[in-house]
């Protein structure tokens, strides 16, 4: 893999830098050398004490995927230990996913009986003369590249990120979709579609 480590709002010291590598030494072993791998090391004036310190890595992976993880902690070691175990456990799991999927032969047409489109969903009416639910102010927004990519793939991203959602550019159709796991276990998608088309 190819490290990068940066540090925000602290002293990148080569003891530090040296901890760092050695940490992630993990990684080595799972990914392959070619593989980028960007390190931010940062303080942060926080009221809690246990959360001064944050370390976060991202690796993207051959295919798009993107292996991601952020631990905060009261000093930058115990991030930099929590972070490197968060982010070998993505990739096992990962790993482990894709052998079983190939060891049952368990394909897109398979998964995709898992799935509910937003078409098939029928919209909830809405009360004429209600007031809105007060809207809340936006707090933060996430820029992430959206590559082409299948169903499968969207969701296998999804569960490597630990997340509940995973927007994606749909190849199938060629518009944006979003695949999210569903209160049963389940996968769902919506696919947006236009009023009165």
């Amino acid at each position: 893999m190819k490290l990068t480590i940066t540090g925000k709002g602290l002293s990148l010291t080569e003891a530090l830098e040296t901890y760092t590598r050695k940490r992630l030494a993990r990684l080595d072993r799972r990914l392959n050398k070619s593989i980028p791998v960007r390190v931010i090391l940062r303080h942060e004036e926080t009221r809690s004490l246990d959360s001064r310190f944050v370390a976060e890595v991202t690796a993207v992976l051959n295919g798009g995927i993107i292996v991601r993880g952020e631990e905060r902690a009261a000093n930058i070691n115990a991030a930099i230990d929590g972070v490197s175990d968060a982010v070998v456990r993505q990739i096992d799991r990962f790993k482990s996913r894709r052998i079983k999927s190939k060891r049952t032969g368990r394909g897109l047409a398979e998964f995709e009986q898992e799935v509910v489109t937003a078409a098939q969903v029928t919209p909830v009416a809405t009360e004429t003369g209600s007031k809105p639910a007060r809207a809340e102010a936006v707090v933060r927004t996430k820029r992430h590249p959206v590559v082409p990519t299948t169903v499968e793939q969207a969701a296998e991203q999804m569960e490597l990120l630990g997340h509940s959602f995973y927007v994606f550019l749909n190849v199938d159709n060629d518009a944006i979709n979003v695949v999210y796991r569903r209160d049963d276990g389940a996968y769902g998608l919506i696919v947006p579609d236009r009023l009165g088309a």
